[in-house]
């Protein structure tokens, strides 16, 4: 597909909107002016508990239970982002990290590709550096129930579905591992 113009519709101190036209039609674009990579966090700590956060968020104006995630800065490493974020946001310090898979959030509206990692063991060192506008409960919930907690939330409680792709690659890494350990 060649997109013959583009137009910029709106440009705000964060985001612009672009119109991109193409010979069947055109299509709108949201941008985030400086962010392109996320990092996603699956931490667990060593009791099989995982980290979630009860966050509110300003566009469906309602909380959303999701992982620890940030933005990464253009210049910034995203396992380094991954691990910025989970301390800022629930006071988990992760050692070691481990990256499960790439791929795009809202690839119809945006460019953000995001990495995710798990984070096994983790530990509350309690240095939370929230943002003004973050509102964020933090949410331990065992591994084994994560799914059945995620389908019986209170009616004005949504969750943000990437959490399941991560779980479920985060599964999928879990029994590699045992498998591979049980080879050896």
């Amino acid at each position: 597909m060649r997109v013959e113009k583009r137009e910029v519709l709106f440009e705000g101190e964060h985001i612009r909107i672009r119109k991109d036209y193409i010979p069947q039609g055109a299509w709108e674009t949201v941008e985030l002016k400086r962010y392109k990579r996320s990092a996603i966090v699956l931490a667990v700590t060593e009791e099989q508990e995982l980290i979630l956060e009860k966050h509110y968020r300003f566009p469906v104006d309602s909380y959303v239970i999701e992982l620890p995630a940030g933005l990464a800065e253009e210049d910034e490493d995203v396992e380094h982002c991954a691990r910025r974020e989970l301390l800022e946001e629930t006071g988990y310090q992760a050692n070691t990290l481990i990256h499960l898979f790439s791929g795009f959030l809202c690839p119809g509206l945006t460019y953000i590709e995001a990495h995710y990692f798990y984070a096994p063991n983790v530990k509350y060192i309690g240095m939370r550096n929230l943002e003004p506008t973050e509102d964020i409960e933090i949410l331990k919930v065992p591994l084994s129930n994560v799914i059945d907690f995620l389908l019986n939330l209170p009616e004005d409680v949504k969750f943000g579905v990437n959490v399941l792709s991560g779980l479920y690659a985060l599964e999928n890494y879990l029994k590699r591992e045992k498998r591979k350990n049980y080879m050896e």
